[in-house]
């Protein structure tokens, strides 16, 4: 196999690490093997091979990492988006079964029906108006409003 397939294989593998990860190193030294490929293609020894892992992750961190760090910083993070369990919090809801003292009740939300427990542990009755505070694991934490 020839070294510049090498070297392709190790961009790739560093490329999807980075994917999965959100580390900019990996990005970085995937160029950098990037770079060894053409120099590899071009007929350069080993050495300047390596030489050209260097410069091209040197490089990499210089100009495209802050680039990278720029987008990251511009585009809204992921907590900001409620999705999910943090969708419901905030949500004021009623009661469908009573909720008693340090116990699990029932509430709807959108037509769906979760177990539910009092933030302080105080029993809330059948149709009562409630909130949502937070949750633990499946069940919502909620307290009467």
């Amino acid at each position: 196999m020839a070294i510049w397939i090498m070297w392709l294989i190790a961009a790739a593998l560093l490329l999807v690490l980075e994917l999965l990860t959100g580390w900019i190193a990996t990005f970085c030294v995937g160029v950098g093997c990037l770079v060894a490929a053409v120099l590899d293609i071009a007929g350069c020894s080993l050495q300047w091979q390596l030489a050209g892992v260097v410069i091209g992750v040197i490089l990499a961190f210089i100009f495209i990492a802050p680039f990278v760090n720029r987008l990251r910083k511009s585009r809204p993070h992921r907590e900001a988006y409620n999705s999910n369990m943090d969708a419901l919090i905030g949500r004021e809801i009623q009661v469908e079964k009573s909720i008693p003292q340090n116990g699990l009740g029932r509430v709807r939300i959108d037509g769906d029906s979760w177990q539910a427990r009092s933030s302080h542990g105080e029993a809330i009755e059948y149709g009562a108006t409630v909130k949502v505070t937070g949750y633990d694991s499946i069940i919502l934490i909620v307290k009467p409003i």
